[in-house]
């Protein structure tokens, strides 16, 4: 059982997703598990071991979603003596502390297209503390090699895996590739789930030739405008490490103040 603990905790982190590990710390009297007990919660609710059951795992269960909530990790002893007490109401005699462990889901940006722009642009992103993922359709310029930094490289159809995309509220998409209409086609699958930052590298015409294009597809002017192209603060880049700082310093600067 606690191998299979680690085992979906490296699983849940690798796919960048909050969790709570809450662990049996110390425990005294008739309880049913002792020190090193572990359970997992997931954001979702859905749980995997035990710390004891009953009450105990049930509060320890909202304990850890408010553990999540809140991305802090916390202490909490729940005392099985009293049959009164409002969120146990135990008799088995004794208490058990559990510590919250949380594992707060990293940024992520999705960068589509490996090309030279992408090179540092990943590479900063990473190092600013966001998991990377990655998508092109040659696995001669997305992979491994080139990008060390990624937490994940697909390869296909950039139309096709830009809809197939996990992409949360909360993350950014970076459009990079070296084609036109690969680029609106990678914008319009975010018609409906715009993420936090969405930015399309290009010129001043062809951003104006998007919007254009946008709006007669029935997007809102404020669908319109958090669109961030051409991308990146106006700081006179010319290089790919100079473009690199501009889109990720416009990421920083518009992210909130909790992040």
């Amino acid at each position: 059982m606690e191998h299979n603990i680690w085992k979906t905790g490296l699983e849940l982190a690798q796919r960048v997703a909050s969790f709570c590990l809450c662990t049996v710390i110390e425990s005294t009297g008739s309880v049913p598990r002792r020190a090193g007990s572990s359970m997992i919660v997931r954001s979702d609710g859905s749980t995997m071991g035990t710390v004891g059951g009953g009450a105990v795992e049930r509060l320890a269960r909202e304990e850890a979603l408010r553990a999540i909530a809140e991305g802090k990790p916390r202490l909490r002893t729940f005392d099985l003596n009293d049959p009164d007490a409002e969120d146990t109401a135990a008799v088995c005699g004794g208490s058990v502390t559990l510590f919250f462990n949380v594992h707060a889901a990293a940024r992520v940006a999705h960068v589509f297209g490996a090309g030279h722009v992408a090179l540092p642009t990943v590479r900063l992103l990473a190092s600013v503390g966001y998991a990377v993922k990655l998508y092109d359709e040659s696995a001669q310029h997305a992979n491994r090699e080139r990008f060390p930094d990624a937490v994940e490289i697909r390869i296909g159809d950039l139309a096709k895996l830009s809809v197939e995309a996990d992409v949360r509220p909360p993350d950014a998409v970076v459009i990079l590739t070296a084609s036109h209409e690969t680029d609106f086609e990678i914008v319009r699958a975010f018609k409906n789930r715009l993420p936090a930052y969405l930015g399309v590298i290009g010129s001043k015409s062809k951003a104006a030739h998007y919007r254009q294009l946008l709006a007669e597809e029935g997007w809102q002017p404020s669908e319109i405008e958090r669109i961030h192209s051409p991308i990146g603060l106006e700081i006179g880049s010319r290089t790919p490490e100079e473009i690199a700082v501009s889109i990720v310093a416009q990421m920083i600067s518009l992210r909130g103040p909790s992040e």
